[in-house]
């Protein structure tokens, strides 16, 4: 090997153009430079239970904050859960903080029908409309 000692690379140390890649997205993700705070990892960890029932629980640094058992919930609301978009909004309540399973079914039933508020009629019976030649 005619190589020179400052040409080896040491298997141990990356090199500068891996440099960016060893930072990990959740440090940057997590950190508001602007308040000097390191923000909490909130996760969701979805299992299946031997009685065709899933469990939803919700870690916030490696610690349960709060778990969901889908006989909890209705078939359609399971449903949702079970999307990306349930997935989501699991999240959303976690950052917000779920005071109770009741107060999160009320919200997640929202989210599933949403109130429709119809246009204001007038009141008593419409007038007829003549038409004269």
């Amino acid at each position: 090997m005619n190589t020179k000692p400052e040409e080896q690379v040491v298997a141990n140390e990356p090199s500068e153009k891996f440099l960016n890649a060893i930072t990990s997205k959740f440090d940057q993700d997590l950190y508001d430079e602007e308040k000097d705070i390191t923000l909490p990892i909130i996760r969701v960890k979805r299992t299946d239970l031997p009685n065709k029932c899933e469990r939803w629980r919700i870690f916030e640094d490696n610690k349960i904050v709060w778990t969901l058992e889908s006989n909890k919930v209705s078939k359609k609301e399971r449903k949702f859960l079970q999307s990306v978009d349930g997935f989501n909004f699991i999240l959303r309540q976690a950052k917000i903080g779920i005071k109770s399973l009741n107060a999160f079914k009320k919200t997640l039933r929202e989210v599933l029908n949403p109130v429709i508020i119809p246009p204001k009629r007038k009141r008593g019976r419409p007038r007829k409309i003549h038409n004269t030649p």
